[in-house]
């Protein structure tokens, strides 16, 4: 075997061209495969990190009704607790439960800000001040001003949503709103903070208020639209479901709750995990693209050594030594050709996992219920690079089945004629 492992080093050394052609397709390759794993990687993880810090929890507590009416973001379906006796009473039933390590209370609602020119139309989150903080850590979103405090009339907002309204930091600002009795109402909060962002639901469409504030102004004391359960691991949230499953089911006689979670009642997020499947058969063609170069460089070797061949095999080499022998030439180059486009795509990568990869042109006037940010940044991780490693090696080595095939077959009289 050391005889032809030298051997097949040696074959390669006497065409470097088309050996280092061969070579640099088959990087280009994985580069391709490290920065655009590390992207999708990137957007996902961006995606899914603010899915489930704006919108669905690990596990989300909702009315049943409130499921079909929450893009009127109706304040008649809220969670009141067990018979009317005030959310507070489930958040502290539900932090007792094994598996839970918060539970963070929201009051959404709908309201409007009259300007000079027109009618801003945005939402307003009622929120926990220390809650909402210790699950989404927006403090540091929070590039002028301070977060709200309990018990007080202010309200922090984002930077396009106070450039659209004309306010600063510092100013009161009046919103109008409908009451959970659908009366029209105004207040006027204090702006005690801006939040910067590359979210557009955060930007351009949200303000937040303390929950005491909230539940006051629209006349729902104790009452919130959603909580959101959080647990030491998302990933793992189903296996602390069916505890708060059996929790509702003692204690909610009239079954009007129901629980997300985080996966599974999202279609946006069932759909990716489809697409990291697609994505996986997208890197194995970008790499079977390069083996064609490598495939047509082979077939050539084996034509133009035919008579090589046939001595070889006259001189003792069986079949399978010769297969050997071919396949090994193209372990080398795809060996070497992997090992190149792992580092600089490794480099690559990194460096856009710093710099970040802006997409604020190209994703506007899309929804902002989408939680895609318009700056996110690649994923830079060893298991990125063993995979596109490991895979570059895989499929050229499969790849070089072909060519070496045919030199094994080759007959020695009629390779030597």
């Amino acid at each position: 075997m050391n005889f032809l492992w030298n051997l097949a080093k040696k074959n390669l050394s006497r065409s470097r061209a088309r050996t280092i052609v061969s070579i640099i397709a088959i990087a280009i390759a994985i580069i391709s495969v490290v920065f655009l794993r590390g992207m999708i990687n990137g957007l996902l993880v961006s995606t899914v990190e603010n899915h489930i810090h704006y919108k669905a929890g690990h596990i989300r507590v909702i009315d049943k009704e409130y499921e079909l009416k929450e893009h009127m973001l109706s304040l008649n379906y809220t969670v009141n607790g067990i018979e009317n006796e005030g959310y507070e009473n489930i958040a502290e039933s539900l932090q007792q439960i094994e598996g839970v390590e918060q539970v963070v209370p929201r009051l959404k609602f709908g309201a409007m800000v009259s300007t000079e020119e027109k009618l801003v139309t945005m939402m307003g989150w009622g929120v926990d001040p220390a809650e909402e903080t210790k699950f989404t850590n927006i403090n540091a979103l929070i590039s002028e001003g301070r977060m709200i405090k309990p018990g007080e009339r202010e309200v922090v907002m984002g930077a396009g949503l106070l450039e659209e309204t004309g306010h600063k930091v510092g100013e009161k600002i009046t919103f109008m709103y409908n009451t959970a009795f659908d009366s029209l109402q105004a207040s006027t909060f204090q702006i005690v903070g801006k939040i910067q962002s590359g979210l557009e639901l955060l930007n351009d469409s949200l303000f937040y208020l303390p929950l005491d504030q909230a539940q006051k102004i629209l006349e729902i004391p104790g009452e919130v639209t959603e909580l959101l359960i959080v647990t030491p691991d998302y990933q793992k949230a189903d296996t602390v479901l069916p505890r708060i499953e059996e929790f509702f089911k003692k204690q909610d006689s009239s079954g009007k709750y129901m629980l997300q979670l985080w996966n599974r009642d999202y279609p946006m997020i069932e759909m990716f995990g489809i697409a990291v499947v697609i994505y996986n058969f997208i890197y194995i063609f970008i790499i079977l693209l390069a083996c064609f170069v490598l495939i047509n460089t082979l077939i050539m070797i084996v034509n133009e050594r035919t008579r090589e061949i046939g001595m070889m095999s006259a001189l003792g080499l069986n079949a399978r030594e010769i297969l050997y022998l071919f396949a090994m030439e193209g372990v080398i180059i795809g060996v070497w050709g992997s090992a190149i486009g792992v580092i600089i795509g490794g480099i690559i990568t990194k460096i856009f996992s710093v710099v970040g990869m802006d997409f604020g042109a190209a994703m506007e006037g899309m929804s902002a219920d989408l939680m895609f940010e318009s700056v996110f940044y690649t994923v830079f991780s060893l298991e990125n690079l063993i995979f596109a490693f490991v895979l570059g090696v895989v499929v050229v080595t499969i790849a070089c089945i072909i060519p070496a095939r045919m030199a094994a077959r080759l007959e020695p009289n009629e390779a030597l004629r």
